[in-house]
């Protein structure tokens, strides 16, 4: 069951930037993480599926810097506006399959796999993990990346961001999600922890007392943000990374 809708997310991605120097910006924070797990692929990888693609950053972005074959899998139908992303990267090489993930059957696997932000948005969240599975070839390399918005995070979502908090399954947010996965789907953990620092950024309009709790949130989190994202933890760090390999 999914926590969210079609519609939810057209509007949520209506005016998200098909610049390329935008998405290189927001793509590039983790290119430590992005170089992992081209790395830990046992063959050079020739080609990628990102589910939960639209509107395509992360997926335009991977296949510009590795050269690789892009396919995203969404339910959004802007297909448009995935095309321009994809475009303003340089990528021409590339598929968009529009559907249900859930109700699609893979009909090849990919060197590479990747979902950024979606699996928490599902009740069967591990139904929705283990199908991620089936697109993977032997030899290839998986990398999951969800938000991690329990402890603090948690109580400022309820404060200051609570219509986008409902919309997360907060029960998927720890590490063992991660490596029970890798167990029931014969997958080797690579790297699995929190990243980041405090994400006090917001999704809705804030009232003058809501303003009051999160303008010196946001002040703290800046400054803190490089000890912070030195020092991760289950407490404060904004993103899961868990990357996998299938031998």
């Amino acid at each position: 069951m999914e926590l969210t809708s079609k519609h939810y997310w057209q509007e949520y991605y209506h005016q998200a930037s098909e610049d390329r120097a935008t998405i290189e910006k927001i793509c590039s924070e983790y290119s430590t993480f992005w170089q992992m797990l081209v790395s830990v692929c046992n063959q050079r990888p020739q080609s990628i599926v990102e589910i939960g693609a639209f509107p395509g950053r992360y997926l335009a972005y991977l296949a510009s810097q590795y050269q690789l074959k892009a396919t995203g899998i969404d339910f959004n139908p802007d297909v448009e506006k995935f095309n321009r992303t994809m475009l303003s990267m340089g990528v021409d090489n590339f598929d968009y399959i529009c559907t249900d993930f859930l109700k699609h059957a893979p009909v090849q696997q990919y060197d590479l796999v990747f979902s950024n932000g979606f699996i928490e948005h599902f009740t069967n969240y591990d139904e929705v993990l283990d199908k991620h599975a089936a697109y993977l070839k032997k030899g290839g390399a998986m990398m999951v990346m969800i938000p991690n918005k329990r402890y603090f995070r948690k109580w400022y979502g309820y404060l200051v961001d609570y219509k986008n908090l409902k919309a997360h399954n907060l029960e998927c947010m720890h590490l063992t999600l991660f490596s029970d996965f890798a167990k029931r789907n014969g997958l080797e953990v690579k790297y699995l922890s929190y990243y980041g620092g405090f994400a006090y950024r917001v999704h809705q309009h804030l009232a003058l007392w809501q303003r009051i709790i999160y303008r010196p949130v946001r002040w703290v989190s800046i400054r803190l943000n490089g000890v912070l994202s030195r020092n991760p933890s289950k407490w404060y760090s904004g993103t899961i990374v868990a990357i996998f390999t299938r031998k």
